[in-house]
């Protein structure tokens, strides 16, 4: 190669690196990290094979169930969505953020919470996100974490997905201190009417539930009585009720 070629592909190298739009990032599952007050947390972003920083990506927030919790930021990538972008990633043509809830801990604690708001920011910010694009999809206790947080930011997402999850504060996983810590930083669990007081929490942004009828886990009633909430408040609401179906998806 001559030094004048030399010279060009060190020029084009040198451009790339300086063109914030360029079309070139890595794909697939990748790893990241956010800092919030000094506490550390991984987590997984999956980048569309054809994702180019010319125009806006939608970006979808999937928080897992109980079990895959931990500070690897990875076994919350082995189930639910990010399973299903593996069998076929056509089906996501979207920027998605897997946040992983630390050991011990729920989607309904603050911490747990402004990790996810830091990794969705951070994400849309690196990958060109929609702000209004974002959606949040949840199952089990990451269900519960969707109805949690749109309780406290219902402007921060476009559309919400809760499959099985917890509507009331009790739930078979959680430990006596996280049931109280949950009521202290809801205030719609001690109203009289809870299902109520959260469907007019969050009944400007749309919603689609899922429940399994046969659900020995949370219970198919506290999904029925939140959709006729979300209902009588007017909200955008679907919801796909499966006969026969248990807890697990």
């Amino acid at each position: 190669m001559s030094n004048a070629i030399n010279r060009r592909v060190r020029i084009i190298g040198v451009l790339l690196l300086l063109v914030p739009n360029a079309a070139f990032a890595d794909t697939g599952f990748i790893d990241r990290k956010v800092t919030i007050g000094g506490n550390s947390y991984r987590y997984q972003v999956y980048v569309p094979a054809d994702f180019n920083r010319s125009r806006k990506w939608p970006v979808i927030v999937f928080l897992h169930s109980n079990g895959a919790q931990g500070v690897d930021g990875l076994r919350q990538t082995e189930t639910g969505l990010a399973s299903v972008i593996r069998r076929d990633r056509a089906r996501v043509p979207a920027i998605v953020v897997f946040p992983q809830a630390n050991p011990g801990s729920r989607w309904s604690g603050l911490a747990m919470q402004e990790q996810i708001l830091a990794c969705l920011d951070a994400t849309a910010k690196e990958f060109n996100g929609d702000a209004d694009r974002f959606y949040l999809i949840g199952y089990s206790m990451g269900g519960q974490g969707v109805l949690r947080l749109a309780s406290r930011w219902p402007d921060r997402f476009a559309a919400l997905v809760d499959i099985s999850g917890t509507v009331i504060a009790k739930s078979p996983s959680a430990t006596n201190e996280q049931i109280a810590l949950d009521v202290q930083t809801h205030p719609f669990l001690t109203a009289p009417d809870i299902y109520r007081a959260l469907a007019q929490l969050m009944a400007a942004t749309p919603i689609w539930i899922f429940h399994g009828d046969a659900d020995a886990s949370v219970p198919v009633e506290q999904s029925r009585q939140l959709v006729s909430a979300l209902r009588s408040a007017g909200a955008t609401v679907r919801y796909t009720e499966y006969p026969g179906a248990d807890h697990s998806i």
